[in-house]
């Protein structure tokens, strides 16, 4: 059987099915949609009446996602976590109870709740973190997996010691982007003449350098500048916002759904990345939104992003990692825009874009699947 069709999935995901949809949600996407039964497993629920629910998602079919109230205080992963891990082993009967029968694949983005994903008696284990690891525990992890992925070899070097395949797959660019990217505009509407700057996440991402951006806005007032994402947050997110929400060439549009922001970016000129370093949240060795903003053709103003330094072509970054040259190079990168934004460059953005859709990672994750020795289920 071809690895990762017409299989069961464990997808496990550190965020609910809820959520805005990032790239476990789009995994389990088109799991589904290569005939796979995929089951979604969300973080615990500490309200939910019954101890394991299963539903199956209206709106995604092939998709079930499960969902199950902890029975015992998580606080005793901080304190105790060898009896955590057993006690998780019961709430994985459970879980597999309800599910009801044998799993092909488990495939983990979560690295804090299951130390051991053989418990779950998979054929196949597939480890997947996506963010920084800043626990010699989360990187445990890999050793019940059969093959360890991640978005950036910085990632992917904390698993050295470990004795399991490391497969650098990048982020996917999901089918509203993907599409944008086929059927592009051929030019960026304008307002009143002025060019358009596109930011598009979570404003009170810690990692996220305001002040650069701030900086940004006030060194370019003839630049209109958009920004999408939530505006409601805390401290100095908050104050951040409201910075954003007085600024003459700034506009809000707050938190859309992905099909209208993989349109709406389209008319932007430029996109600008600004991250600073943070344990938990940033090693700025890649970054998802880069693909969307690709997805685009347009040129894109960023710190130093190491997936990406092999194409300087193709986004304007720093040498290194200061990011105080940012708001110059975007003055100059808007000066510049028709040289940047060339007949030859946009289609080389959508291009490298069109290369990371999930489909065609997983295939890739497939191929690398079925090159693997065969191993005896460990159910």
């Amino acid at each position: 059987m071809r690895a990762l069709e017409n299989q069961t999935i464990l997808l496990i995901s550190p965020q609910p099915w809820d959520h805005i949809r990032i790239s476990k949600h789009h995994y389990a996407l088109e799991l589904a949609r290569r005939g796979n039964s995929v089951f979604f497993l969300e973080p615990p629920k500490l309200a939910q009446r019954d101890a394991v629910e299963a539903e199956r998602m209206p709106d995604a079919e092939g998709v079930t996602r499960v969902s199950y109230r902890p029975t015992f205080p998580f606080a005793v992963r901080f304190h105790a976590r060898a009896v955590f891990d057993r006690l998780m082993r019961f709430q994985i009967r459970r879980i597999l109870r309800v599910i009801g029968k044998p799993l092909d694949v488990v495939w983990s983005f979560e690295f804090n709740l299951f130390s051991d994903l053989r418990a779950f008696g998979a054929e196949r284990v597939i480890f997947h973190p996506v963010d920084p690891l800043s626990q010699r525990a989360q990187v445990l992890v890999a050793r019940s997996a059969d093959a360890v992925i991640s978005v950036s070899n910085e990632i992917l070097s904390n698993f050295a010691d470990i004795d399991a395949p490391r497969w650098l797959i990048n982020h996917g660019l999901s089918r509203p982007f993907e599409a944008a990217a086929r059927n592009p505009r051929t030019e960026a509407s304008k307002s009143a003449g002025r060019s358009r700057v596109g930011y598009s996440g979570n404003l009170s991402r810690p990692a996220l350098n305001r002040d650069v951006l701030k900086k940004m806005i006030a060194d370019n007032p003839e630049a209109e500048f958009h920004f999408w994402g939530p505006v409601d947050a805390e401290d100095l997110a908050q104050q951040f916002i409201d910075h954003l929400r007085g600024a003459a060439n700034v506009k809000l549009h707050g938190r859309v759904d992905e099909h209208r922001l993989a349109r709406e970016i389209q008319e932007m000129d430029c996109h600008v990345l600004a991250y600073s370093l943070d344990e938990r949240e940033s090693d700025r060795s890649n970054s998802h939104k880069i693909l969307e903003y690709l997805s685009t053709g347009k040129v894109i103003v960023s710190s130093r992003i190491a997936m990406y330094s092999e194409h300087d072509d193709l986004l304007r970054m720093p040498a290194g990692a200061d990011d105080a040259i940012l708001p110059a190079m975007l003055t100059d990168t808007l000066k510049r825009l028709p040289e940047f934004n060339s007949k030859e460059l946009q289609p080389a953005r959508r291009k490298l874009a069109l290369d990371n859709t999930y489909e065609r990672q997983i295939e890739r994750i497939a191929d690398k699947l079925d090159a693997l020795p065969q191993q005896k289920p460990t159910r």
